[in-house]
């Protein structure tokens, strides 16, 4: 029976921290209470530090290295792909009231991220946000429009109105939680065949 449960938490903890993750990482986006945004990440570190706690207890000792480190990457990518899964609820047209400027960010050898030209478009909208839209081209000369579609509790960077659409997806973070509960599994299994750890045989030695 302990085994059996010991099972099902493999498979539950990633499981249920993933979803957990995802439901709260998406409603701290779209809400309209505007939580801030500090505050619904430290909200998600600490649900992600729970599921590791919960992780450690059912293996006792730990268990699977691979699978926490795995544990951990799924949960970051399930709070990116929410994150990405909303788009900005408000447009606005706004004026680009200046020069644009431009800003060279070269390489710096390999694994570098790789070089890019910036242009800083200064703005005047309605309502007086954003001030400033920055992007990898230019999208209008001073004095022309632009429309900018942006989240109201600024949770979310600006974007264009063409670029405002969800993009997120569970693919990735569903495998790496799904490798992660296939190698707890494992483990547990291993467990069974080979005996306890050598850590707790050590702690119950003379």
């Amino acid at each position: 029976m302990r085994k059996t449960l010991s099972y099902a938490g493999a498979v539950l903890v990633p499981g249920g921290a993933g979803l957990l993750l995802h439901r709260w990482a998406g409603w701290t986006m779209h809400s309209p209470v505007r939580l801030p945004a500090a505050v619904a990440l430290l909200a998600g570190l600490g649900l992600a530090v729970a599921a590791l706690f919960a992780h450690d207890a059912l293996f006792r000792e730990g268990g699977s290295v691979a699978a926490a480190l795995l544990l951990v990457a799924g949960l970051g990518a399930v709070w990116v792909e929410a994150r990405d899964s909303r788009i900005r609820a408000e447009v606005v047209e706004c004026v680009v009231a200046g020069e644009v400027t431009v800003t060279y960010h070269p390489t710096f050898g390999e694994g570098a991220p790789a070089e890019k030209t910036l242009y800083h478009h200064p703005l005047s909208c309605p309502g007086g946000y954003p001030t400033q839209f920055t992007a990898e081209r230019r999208v209008a000369e001073e004095n022309g429009t632009v429309r900018i579609a942006y989240d109201p509790a600024h949770r979310m960077d600006p974007v264009l109105e063409s670029e405002n659409v969800a993009h997120g997806s569970l693919v990735l973070p569903s495998a790496l939680l799904l490798l992660s509960a296939g190698l707890s599994v494992a483990a547990l299994a291993a467990e069974g065949r080979e005996g306890p750890p050598l850590r707790r045989r050590g702690r119950s030695a003379p």
